[in-house]
């Protein structure tokens, strides 16, 4: 899977991160809305949502793929009040992937009210 650049907006906030991810990825937890990947395989020039703060700030884990040992820092912001953390270990299993193979476990979580 290809690495992408990705901005976030919400309000006044704009947020870029490097992820192997697409647009399903965020679109299923985060309030954010996805502005820009680079690469330009998606643009979004309309108005981004209002903030308001209808939202846990902040998710931090490590995605792991058992085999091969490798982890990788997974930052998420704004994530939907009903996200859980086995929807977002559900997105990253289905979405992301380590260095090309597959993500087997979502680690030492953190979440930021």
């Amino acid at each position: 899977m290809p690495k992408y650049r990705v901005q976030l907006k919400q309000g006044k906030r704009t947020i870029v991160e490097h992820i192997e991810a697409i647009k399903s990825f965020y679109g299923s937890l985060s309030t954010m809305k996805l502005t820009e990947v680079l690469k330009i395989e998606f643009q979004d020039t309309s108005k981004p949502p209002i903030d308001d703060y209808n939202y846990q700030s902040l998710f931090k884990g490590f995605v792991k793929n058992n085999d091969t040992r490798k982890m990788k820092q997974v930052i998420l912001h704004n994530l939907k009040p009903s996200i859980n953390e086995a929807d977002i270990y559900q997105a990253c299993k289905d979405n992301l992937e380590i260095d090309g193979v597959s993500v087997d476990a979502v680690t030492l979580t953190l979440f930021k009210d």
